[in-house]
């Protein structure tokens, strides 16, 4: 049951999430056990924030966090609702909503590729709080967040 509800999450991030597609997202890999999501995607010239400087858009590195954040959000709710059939898991991931959100932004995000990484911090019945890093491709730290999520 878990494999079935892990390709449900990925379905809808990376078919269903039009954004997502123009922000080249790819989802690496995905716990069921931990709730932790990883992701990562290469810069390209529309995510530069900055032309001069050639560094990723703050707007960019936010919503991957968040992106990454529900991910983890995802598994959680799949988890609270396991046993059920898979249509009503689909219904109750696709009406979750980020809730609230803070990044902090560490250093320019300059790279050439990046990875998020989330995990859950507290899980409970209809909230879970997620913690996100947002690296470059030598492994420095970008960005941090934390995320709440409201799950159906």
């Amino acid at each position: 049951m878990i494999e079935p509800v892990l390709e449900i999450i990925k379905k809808y991030y990376l078919e269903l999430l039009p954004f997502n597609k123009i922000l080249g997202i790819d989802i690496d890999s995905l716990d069921y056990e931990t709730g932790q999501a990883v992701t990562s995607f290469n810069m390209t010239n529309d995510l530069i924030g900055n032309s001069t400087a050639g560094i990723l858009h703050g707007g960019v590195t936010a919503s991957v966090i968040d992106l990454t954040g529900g991910l983890s959000a995802l598994i959680s709710c799949a988890k609270s609702h396991e046993g059920k059939s898979l249509d009503l898991i689909e219904k109750k991931l696709t009406s979750s909503a980020t809730i609230d959100m803070r990044v902090d932004y560490l250093r320019p995000g300059q790279g050439k590729s990046f990875k998020c990484k989330s995990r859950i911090i507290r899980a409970g019945s209809r909230i879970v709080v997620a913690k996100i890093d947002l690296y470059n491709e030598k492994e420095t730290r970008i960005a941090t967040g934390t995320a709440t999520y409201l799950i159906a």
